[in-house]
């Protein structure tokens, strides 16, 4: 057998030598007809002839395809699962996910991220290759990844220290794959190309890419992907106006081993989409605002290097990137409720720049510590049997964005009376800068884990444009800043070692108001010149009973004070291989969550009593239980994962029910594999939820719940050609998405079934 070139050869060598000494002793390490390779992530094999290796059995315990943390709430979608559902977003594999729902759609244009009821722009944080990525636009999504060029999408849940000011949510974070990703064994270059058809909508898809290795030190991947379809059918027969998609995506990617522990790596991810298309895709009624003809581009510039001293566990990580996007729209006079006496083009732009830098350094090891693992226990980690150690993590992240905005008419009236040199106050130009560094210890000793940390941010946003002149002639400044620190405490003991394991985490985090909630000047405004924020009593010098106390501005900037989070969560997670024979093997985890927001941004008002100023007494609880587990037993899988969610809120005159959650749900999935492919079965139960009925938001109603049932399977028709099968909602059942603004939603795509050819040369 020849392997690959590896320029960190020592390490390669002996994780052969214990391949083969595995081998000898009959232990099972690869699949059923595997070659005795590893696949081992960014890792390359010796120049060095070694004899052929045959392994015939199967691998005992095969990592589930959707792997939870063992006591943080993250959640990682492997390729496997990717590769099995054939989604068209990576919105579709969220379902795949406890705690995490998605809102509105079903147009990518149209969907955001729901984690725990959390879904304002920055309560979720987005990353592509560990670059920031984020847009804002009125009714609109903003998030474009296409997932053919993904090998996994990581989830976090809640406010985690590595994630930044404002993720109150959690952080959904997609890598990109690699060459070693697809590359065969001893392959040193290497093509795939796939072409796929939905049902549905009539989606083609095509995709093709070229990898490989130039020399022992690099790799390198060029991939282009493509997507065209008509109008999304719904079940009862008939079309979802303007849903159709005509876009496209591109990556090109390399690595270079700098020396054994030094890797260096770039990047660069771009992304179209164009035609017309509602100009509001979030809400329940996508194109209750009309039509537009719209041209999306998105590029994401990832530059990353990974230092790792293999003999001390010090390691160091460094991420610096640029992503980009820009929404052009145009609507013809009559297309929109803008464009209903003359056509409008809006122009929006997004630049985020990303700095991130990690570092881990074991401080002290004892004598009883396992010698054999000189890395730092980090989260999830296995501790060590007996003894101690403590590690020390440290990391700093900067970050600037900047938004462009310009609104034009074809009546120049109107612009000068409501768009003055292409500004729309209501979505102004503007920028934000960030700076944040935490630490955090981590303690082992024994069977216990004990990681304290402290976090700290400044958030700095500034507006531009007519909003900015508004605010100097009232003599407000037009910045906004705030400066926060946020500590956090996470607790972990084995009952058993490597079996039980119980864990818990408190944690603060804080999220300022967005460009458009501190500086938007509009109608539906809190602070805008017939704002009723008037005071609720007299008695307060200079002020009668009806005064208004909003600034003459109509900007609330000055007066917002950040939203603030206290979040506690607790469970318990275990790992039972032979539970069901010798060949067989548990994971489960169970997760209680607590949430509690104060400051609700949108609830600012004047204060009762006629004190003249402004607050914000809202609040938020939100609670529930989230379930992952996944058995593997021989060639058949199990997985089971789900979560029962509920909450209240305030907004400073009555309190009701949260309803901004994700409906309460089951996902019950079945696989068998065997080595001329695998087979797999998705039941969903998603239960009924509540909605307001109209914009009071005091009347509700009840959406009647549903079941999904969906099938995979995959071909392996020759060793380069594979076919693959993924149906969804193959019963057609009736059935409505969540809504962004909490009314009743979407209705869902009907049966939908994808087949795709890959070959692979």
């Amino acid at each position: 057998m020849t392997t690959q070139p590896d320029p960190r050869g020592s390490r390669h060598r002996r994780a052969v030598a214990a391949l083969g000494a595995l081998c000898v002793l009959g232990a099972p390490t690869a699949s059923a007809q595997t070659a005795g390779t590893v696949d081992v992530d960014d890792t390359h094999a010796s120049t060095q002839q070694l004899p052929e290796v045959q392994v015939k059995s199967r691998r005992l315990n095969p990592a589930p395809s959707v792997q939870a943390d063992a006591i943080r709430s993250t959640t990682t979608i492997g390729a496997q699962a990717l590769q099995e559902r054939q989604p068209d977003s990576v919105f579709q594999m969220m379902d795949e996910v406890a705690g995490v729902g998605v809102q509105g759609g079903p147009r990518n244009s149209g969907m955001s991220f729901n984690i725990r009821g959390y879904t304002d722009g920055e309560d979720v944080r987005v990353e592509l290759d560990g670059v920031a990525k984020g847009f804002e636009k009125y009714r609109f999504g903003g998030t474009f990844i296409e997932p053919e060029l993904l090998k996994a999408i990581e989830v976090r849940r809640g406010a985690q220290i590595e994630s930044g000011a404002g993720a109150l949510g959690g952080t959904v974070s997609a890598r990109t794959k690699d060459a070693a990703d697809l590359l065969r064994p001893g392959q040193s270059w290497g093509a795939r190309t796939r072409v796929g058809h939905a049902t549905n909508n009539s989606e083609t898809h095509a995709f093709v890419s070229v990898y490989g290795r130039p020399n022992e030190r690099s790799d390198v991947v060029i991939a282009r992907s493509r997507r065209t379809s008509n109008d999304i059918a719904l079940p009862d027969g008939s079309r979802l106006p303007l849903s159709a998609t005509d876009a496209g995506s591109s990556l090109l990617k390399g690595s270079w081993w700098a020396s054994d522990s030094l890797k260096l790596q770039a990047s660069w991810i771009a992304f179209q989409d164009q035609g017309l298309q509602a100009y509001d895709t979030t809400g329940g009624q996508p194109g209750a605002f009309g039509q537009t003809q719209r041209r999306i581009q998105d590029e994401t510039l990832s530059l990353q290097a990974h230092w790792l001293d293999e003999a001390s566990g010090r390691e160091w990580k460094t991420t610096l990137g640029r992503s980009r996007t820009q929404v052009r729209d145009h609507m013809a006079k009559g297309w929109s409720v803008f464009s209903v006496s003359a056509p409008v083009d809006d122009d929006i732009v997004h630049d985020h720049q990303t700095l991130d830098t990690r570092l881990t350094l074991p401080l002290m090891r004892s004598a009883e510590a396992d010698p054999t693992d000189a890395r730092p226990s980090n989260a999830g980690d296995r501790p060590s049997a007996s003894g101690w150690r403590l590690s020390l993590h440290l990391g700093l992240q900067q970050g600037h964005s900047e938004r462009a905005s310009r609104r034009v008419t074809g009546n120049t009236a109107i612009n000068q009376a409501l768009y003055p040199d292409g500004n729309n106050p209501a979505q102004p130009p503007g920028s934000k800068d960030s700076t944040g560094a935490y630490a955090q210890l981590a303690l082992q000793h024994g069977r216990w884990q004990v990681l304290p940390g402290l976090r700290w941010d400044r958030i700095t946003s500034r507006v531009e444009g007519a909003n900015a002149l508004l605010l100097q002639q009232a003599g407000q400044s037009d910045r906004s800043s705030a400066t926060r620190s946020s500590p956090s405490l996470t607790l972990a003991h084995e009952l058993v070692p490597q079996r039980w394991t119980l864990f818990g985490t408190w944690a603060q985090a804080f999220r300022p108001p967005l460009l458009d909630e501190a500086f938007m000047r509009a109608s539906y405004g809190p602070c805008n010149n017939a704002s009723l924020l008037r005071l609720s009593d007299g008695g307060v010098p200079g002020y009668a009973r009806t005064a208004q106390v909003a600034p003459r501005s109509g900007i609330c900037a000055d007066f917002f004070e950040p939203e603030s989070s206290r979040s506690l969560q607790a469970g318990v997670h275990a790992r039972l291989p032979g539970v069901a024979g010798p060949r067989s093997a548990l994971q489960a985890k169970l997760t209680a969550f607590n949430d509690r927001t104060a400051h609700l941004l949108e609830t600012l008002m004047a204060e009762p009593g006629g004190s003249g100023r402004l607050t914000q007494p809202g609040t938020e609880h939100r609670w529930g239980l989230e379930l992952e587990s996944s058995l593997q037993v021989e060639a058949f899988s199990v997985r089971l994962s789900g979560h029962r969610m509920q909450g209240r809120t305030f907004d400073g005159l009555a309190e009701r029910d949260l309803l901004t959650v994700p409906a309460d749900r089951l996902l019950l999935a079945l696989g068998w594999q065997q080595p001329w492919g695998d087979i797999g079965l998705r039941w969903q139960q998603v239960w009924a939820r509540r909605y307001f009925t109209d914009n009071t938001r005091r009347a509700t109603a009840r959406q009647a719940g549903h079941r999904l049932l969906g099938v995979t399977a995959r071909w392996q028709l020759q060793p380069q050609l594979s076919l693959d099968v993924a149906a969804d909602n193959l019963a057609n059942t009736p059935h409505l998405l969540d809504n962004g603004f909490g009314g009743p939603g979407t209705d869902g795509p009907g049966r939908n079934v994808r087949i795709a050819l890959s070959a692979r040369y």
